[in-house]
């Protein structure tokens, strides 16, 4: 697996594929999946994605840099839900 940044994504490869990633810190949750773009789902509720219900979503190209791009943005998505938090 590339390093794309502390989420640990995995390669263009496995998204071309259409495969789907999920993680979580904490109850900061995220999908990754791909298809004809990448689509990245998360949500800040201790429960499944199927049973959330304030899920955001963003599209990014299926690209190597969107890999960077999506960590990026997890990182700051993150950040500010912690800030929120306290």
């Amino acid at each position: 697996m590339l390093k794309y940044g502390s989420w640990d994504l995995p390669g263009v490869d496995y998204f071309l594929s259409k495969n789907s990633f999920k993680g979580s810190k904490k109850d900061f949750r995220f999908i990754v999946s791909g298809g004809d773009d990448l689509k990245v789902y998360y949500w800040t509720e201790d429960i499944c994605f199927e049973l959330a219900k304030n899920i955001i979503e963003k599209e990014f190209p299926l690209n190597e840099q969107s890999l960077y791009d999506i960590n990026e943005y997890l990182t700051a998505e993150y950040k500010a839900f912690k800030k929120d938090e306290a």
